[in-house]
């Protein structure tokens, strides 16, 4: 199977976090404490978005050998009292198998001054992150070789990560060279623009509206925003409500942090009934309908099994039959105590605690799109993590953008007619191109589809974190109702009106047995969804129903 170059990639969606079970992500800079780092104190900060061109593309990798997967790049201009200081560059590089975020400071001059890992997620490798590994990097340039082993120290233990940052680190600078040639570094840039779409003529535009894009880390994961406004005063201030949602929302049900609502809630709720928010106890009374409907397929008290599978300290392990026993013990929402009068939640086993996992980011993906949109946008996707997607369009959008149809009057073929492009430019605003990712082999899309105004795209697969014991391959998707991992290479891929409702899904389609028909296409009822099955040596197997509101464009041969 071929690229299709003629698609913009907004997501190659992938299970970050499945059946309520957390990455092993160790978060050690915020994006403000890594720009301390790398540009210094006291430093104006502007960001600019770049658009990588498919010539540009090309060159790039022809030359240096390196992949530019990435349609766009934000970079920030540090300034101070007017002089230019340098640039910063937020990129995520595979490991062994997951990402790595890190930021890579460069001079004027275009040396690397500063590289700061801010998010590593692996169990093995985090060595990376010291500065006695990432001093090595500076006053590289684009000219310089930047290989491991023989102009970088390798780590031992740690050369999958410390490759990873090599290649990040080369492409920084190559990237600078290519959207600030030295010529244009010689001045800072013009005050008061927030926002440069920087897109060509014919994709940037459609009549007085243009298309701008940030990423930020929220909810423990990289989010995208897209959206579509008529000037940069008007995406700002989209941008920042949409991202103030997600951070207002984390603070609600964060897992990982000791302040969140759901911290408390499962710090204290096993000795006394917790008085919660109304958002926490609407979405904790329908977690629990799912979990009934589900017949337990579905279950945000997945946690103590987690917990004694090793995912939550980043160390799989096969328990004992014992320590598995304890853990299905614990875990049911039957064993929840809710007083909806009083709005209170209790634990009724010792043990027991609530992790929203992807059905938070389900819940926060649509409303950040809201905020977005009530603050200015014309119409926004919000891609959380690349597992949890939501659009959204204000009405009367066709009278806003000269001509464009609401996307409720337009319809596309489901291939793309020769020589057109399907990125966002040819589509009406409000609808987006998405590409799923393939079990076997993450990089390659098995299928695409655009995803329309007022619906969300959830997936779920068990190929992003694997382990292996005893020569069985286990993923970090546990089935509530056996206790044990999902095995094999599969991914669903569900097409809801709810962000809710397609997180629900996903995690019942993978864990269900397609022996039961009846009940899947109950529980699918309204929805369009895929799902992918592969083997290491066999094709791959694809079960589908695309008949509604999404279109489905078969990948190219």
């Amino acid at each position: 199977m071929k690229r299709a170059d003629h698609f913009v990639w907004l997501a190659a969606p992938a299970a970050l976090a499945a059946a309520s079970v957390p990455a092993a992500a160790h978060v050690y800079l915020t994006e403000s404490q890594a720009l301390a780092a790398v540009l210094g104190e006291f430093v104006s900060v502007q960001p600019e978005q770049k658009i990588l061109s498919d010539t540009q593309r090309r060159k790039l990798e022809e030359s240096s050998g390196l992949r530019f997967p990435e349609s766009s790049y934000t970079f920030l201009v540090g300034t101070r009292q007017g002089k230019l200081i340098g640039y910063a560059l937020v990129l995520d590089e595979i490991g062994k198998s997951e990402p790595i975020t890190f930021m890579v400071g460069m001079s004027p001059e275009g040396k690397v001054t500063e590289v700061a890992v801010m998010v590593f997620r692996e169990s093995r490798g985090g060595e990376v992150k010291e500065k006695r590994f990432l001093r090595q990097f500076r006053g590289k340039t684009a000219g310089d070789p930047i290989r491991i082993n023989q102009d970088i120290l390798n780590y031992t233990g740690a050369t999958l990560s410390s490759k990873a940052l090599a290649r990040g680190v080369k492409r920084a600078v190559l990237l600078l060279d290519v959207f600030y040639p030295r010529e244009a570094r010689r001045q800072p840039p013009a005050s008061g623009r927030v926002l440069l779409p920087a897109l060509p003529a014919g994709i940037a535009t459609a009549g007085d509206a243009a298309l701008y894009r940030q990423i930020r880390y929220r909810m423990g994961t990289l989010c995208e925003m897209r959206l579509w406004a008529c000037t940069h005063e008007e995406a700002a201030l989209a941008f920042a409500a949409g991202f103030a949602e997600l951070a207002r929302i984390d603070q609600v049900f964060s897992n990982y942090r000791d302040d969140s609502e759901l911290g408390r809630v499962n710090r204290e709720a096993g000795y006394a009934p917790v008085q919660v928010s109304p958002e926490f106890w609407d979405l904790t009374r329908y977690a629990v309908r799912q979990w009934r409907h589900s017949g337990g397929s579905f279950d945000i008290t997945v946690g103590p099994l987690a917990k004694v599978w090793g995912f939550w300290q980043g160390t799989p392990r096969m328990p004992s039959s014992s320590q598995l026993a304890e853990a299905q013990s614990q875990v049911g929402s039957d064993k929840l105590g809710l007083d909806p009068r009083a709005s209170t939640i209790s634990f009724r086993k010792p043990g027991m605690g609530l992790d929203f996992g992807g059905l938070a980011k389900g819940y926060a993906v649509r409303r950040a799109a809201l905020c977005a949109l009530k603050h200015g946008a014309i119409a926004t996707l919000v891609n959380l993590g690349g597992s949890s997607l939501y659009a959204t369009a204000a009405l009367g959008t066709g009278e806003r953008s000269s001509g464009v149809a609401p996307t409720s009057r337009r319809r596309f073929s489901r291939t793309p007619a020769r020589g057109r492009r399907y990125d966002e430019s040819a589509l009406p605003l409000g609808t987006w191109p998405v590409a799923v990712a393939a079990p076997r082999n993450p990089a390659i899309p098995a299928l695409y589809l655009i995803l329309e105004s007022g619906w969300a795209i959830s997936t779920s697969g068990t190929y992003e974190q694997q382990f292996q014991v005893d020569g069985r391959t286990f993923s970090h998707l546990l089935n509530p109702r056996s206790g044990w991992p999902v095995e094999g290479l599969r991914s669903a891929t569900v097409v809801a009106r709810s962000g809710r409702r397609s997180e629900v899904l996903t995690k019942r389609l993978l864990v269900s047995t397609w022996e039961e028909p009846r009940a899947v296409r109950k529980m699918l009822n309204g929805c369009d969804w895929a799902l992918l099955e592969a083997t290491h040596d066999q094709p791959l197997f694809l079960r589908q129903d695309f008949r509604r509101n999404s279109v489905l464009i078969p990948a190219p041969g």
